[in-house]
């Protein structure tokens, strides 16, 4: 998660328009430097952690838990198995959310699908740093939005999620 998706940097700017407005740096490009895009590790298998649901906190290079492991969470880990050809239980599903708000005042009818563009330069990142530490990454095209609402208590509608990406080992 270092180096993919930490925060490097914070700067802030005055507008006149807007008040203060705070901007960081990434190890991935974004558009505006806005960074609606957050991190939710599901742990199955993973040595140091406990199996639940987890968010990154970026700027504090840091997880913190927000759900034990329960029968929705488990759901999460079997529909990406499913949705990967169930070649193996996956040990790590990160979900990727997006904040909509953050980047909607500014890029309203474009923001979706600047959203998803966003989600598409993270997978790379991913991919490029789990390769680089022998690790198997695979990006999936489907999830159960739904389901990851519930277990986080997100309002859908303000945080909801747009991609999901397995982590796992090589097998030998």
């Amino acid at each position: 998660m270092y180096c993919c998706a930490r925060i490097k940097k914070i700067e802030t700017m005055e507008t006149e328009e807007f008040g203060t407005w705070h901007f960081s740096y990434r190890p991935y490009p974004c558009g505006g430097a806005i960074y609606e895009l957050e991190i939710y590790p599901v742990v199955n298998r993973c040595q140091g952690l406990e199996a639940g649901v987890y968010h990154y906190q970026p700027l504090e290079h840091c997880l913190y838990q927000i759900s034990d492991w329960n029968s929705d969470v488990e759901e999460l880990i079997e529909g990406a198995y499913k949705s990967s050809g169930e070649q193996d239980k996956p040990q790590v599903l990160l979900v990727i959310t997006a904040r909509f708000g953050r980047l909607y005042w500014k890029y309203e009818s474009i923001a979706y699908a600047l959203i998803l563009k966003h989600v598409g330069v993270l997978y790379q990142t991913f991919y490029v740093m789990a390769t680089g530490m022998h690790l198997a990454p695979c990006a999936l095209g489907i999830g159960d939005s739904d389901n990851f609402a519930k277990i986080t208590g997100l309002d859908y509608y303000e945080e909801s999620s747009v991609g999901e990406f397995l982590l796992g080992s090589v097998r030998s």
